[in-house]
């Protein structure tokens, strides 16, 4: 297992800290998802955690290596989410348990917490104080994937290590080289993506990727005979705010084209359909298209028991409406 290209630098810089002893105490990484940032803390805590460490590098021959080889080392603690897991206090509280013991092996203790944004009010409170006075030996990463200082008191306890993605030149050339398909499209892949490699790269193997190309194939095509109803179905199907998203993201991108901004453009394998749009509507036009959806997608995500289908079927026959296009039903 190695480091990704574009950790290699955090993880020299970080660890350069540990070993002239000027390290803070607890870490608050800021980046963004499909970075690898967990396989970096890893990294950093197989170096704080070994015995016997040479140089920048961990000896991966000591007790402490072989413990967390197999992910059982007793000084290291997490809590690592899943999907819509939540941390409450009672997590905090076992994990400030651990904090507070002796360290099993005699040396440091690492803890690990995956997404300060899942912490719940009452958890931070309980973590505050462990933060301000940790034991000695005792090193706290966290991390967030928002740019929005949502606890700035739990903030202000930590240093802050922003990383940011990679230049888009290079992300290109480790896709080409990581990923298993041929003739896809990397750079759309990475812009969609935010640029974060990692999410290109699940993103051009999957099966989501050839579901956009279909999706794109049927707008064409609804575009073409001015007939939307003809994506019902498809938008109904699965994914359904994936799809808006990239009726979004499509638009957006005709609103550069028609402001001459193609070097931003996301959906670099759909020009075709980008000028065909761009070239009959205004962006006064796309502008007001692309806030319907934003909010046919609200209405989606926060009513309970909404009707998918009928709101979808509002949404289409309104944006024809804005389109000019002839009465399909």
């Amino acid at each position: 297992m190695k480091l990704y290209p574009w950790l290699i630098k955090p993880y020299n810089n970080i660890i350069t800290q540990y070993k002239i002893n000027k390290a803070h105490h607890a870490i608050l990484i800021k980046i963004q998802r499909g970075m690898g940032v967990s396989l970096l803390i890893w990294f950093i805590s197989r170096w704080l955690l070994c015995l016997k460490p040479i140089g920048m590098n961990f000896c991966n021959q000591c007790h402490g290596c072989k413990l967390m080889s197999v992910k059982n080392h007793p000084d290291w603690h997490s809590l690592i989410s899943q999907k819509n897991d939540i941390f409450n206090v009672n997590n905090i509280r076992i994990i400030n348990e651990k904090i507070f013991q002796s360290s099993q092996q005699g040396g440091n203790k690492v803890i690990y917490i995956s997404d300060i944004e899942k912490l719940t009010e009452s958890a931070i409170s309980a973590f505050l104080k462990t933060l301000e006075e940790p034991p000695k030996k005792t090193w706290f990463f966290l991390i967030s994937y928002t740019n929005i200082n949502l606890y700035s008191t739990l903030s202000s306890r930590c240093l802050i290590y922003k990383i940011l993605p990679p230049i888009e030149q290079d992300s290109l050339n480790w896709l080409k080289k990581n990923t298993i398909k041929e003739n896809r499209s990397y750079l759309t892949a990475l812009r969609i993506n935010q640029g974060s490699p990692i999410s290109a790269k699940n993103f051009i193997n999957g099966d989501i990727w050839i579901d956009r190309i279909n999706f794109y194939k049927n707008l064409y095509d609804a575009f073409k005979n001015e007939n939307l109803l003809k994506i019902l179905k498809i938008l109904n199907e699965k994914n359904t705010i994936v799809k808006i998203d990239w009726i979004y993201f499509l638009l957006i991108d005709c609103i550069r084209f028609n402001l001459n901004n193609m070097n931003h453009v996301i959906n670099c394998d759909q020009i075709k359909l980008i000028k065909i749009i761009s070239n009959k509507y205004h962006n006064i036009v796309l502008d007001l298209s692309i806030r319907t959806w934003m909010r046919c997608r609200y209405r989606l995500l926060n009513i309970s028991g909404i009707n998918y289908e009928l709101i979808l079927l509002e949404q289409l026959l309104m944006w024809e409406k804005i389109l000019n296009f002839s009465f399909t039903i």
